[in-house]
């Protein structure tokens, strides 16, 4: 098949017409790319390869609209794009592209996730495992983050503590009552037996309770 005419649709895209009647919308870019040009032959791999990179390229163009946003794992990535309905195939290809040129990493955006949690939430390290697991990062990745992260438990977790027991008081509850309700606040964000029992006692010698 040959190129017809090239009709320019918007700034960012063209439709190519060809001899045989059929049409081809193209990004810009990959129309530039592929360097084609009016009376060019086609070939009819040449015009599925074409469809196969145009789709290639808005792939990768929603991947670089959500990483522009935040940071994101591959999986979690792999999963909003599949939700846009592209192919599987496809949106593999383009991630792993993008991983190994450096712009998509599980490590460094595990890091980053931990920092965030331990600062604003003061995450305690099973609800920050957990979490980063839902997000697809590999057990061995999140190992090695938790390992190098200063997680400080029994700190983060007394200062926790400490606030949810100035509002628990107000209410009226008894002292069994609040050493429960702190016990599953803790566990809840993501603090072992072992820190918590550490925290309640810290609280109970400063005579919190009474």
């Amino acid at each position: 098949m040959k190129i017809e005419r090239v009709v320019k649709k918007d700034d960012e895209n063209v439709i190519v017409y060809f001899d045989t009647q059929e049409k081809l919308f193209l990004s810009y870019e990959i129309f530039m790319q592929n360097r084609l040009k009016k009376d060019m032959e086609i070939s009819e791999d040449g015009f599925a390869l074409l469809i196969r990179e145009n789709r290639k390229y808005f792939i990768k163009k929603k991947a670089f609209n959500f990483l522009g946003r935040r940071m994101h794992s591959y999986n979690e990535l792999k999963l909003k794009l599949l939700r846009k309905k592209y192919e599987k195939e496809l949106i593999e290809e383009v991630l792993n592209a993008l991983r190994i040129k450096g712009l998509l990493d599980d490590y460094a955006f595990g890091k980053l996730y931990v920092e965030e949690k331990i600062r604003l939430k003061a995450w305690g390290k099973n609800k920050i495992k957990a979490e980063l697991f839902k997000k697809g990062v590999a057990a061995e990745i999140i190992d090695k983050i938790i390992e190098e992260e200063d997680l400080a438990p029994a700190e983060n977790a007394a200062s926790l503590a400490e606030k949810k027991l100035n509002i628990l008081s107000k209410r009226g509850y008894d002292m069994k009552e609040i050493s429960s309700r702190l016990y599953a606040y803790l566990f809840s964000k993501g603090y072992d037996y072992d820190t918590i029992k550490e925290v309640m006692s810290r609280l109970t010698d400063k005579d919190d309770f009474t």
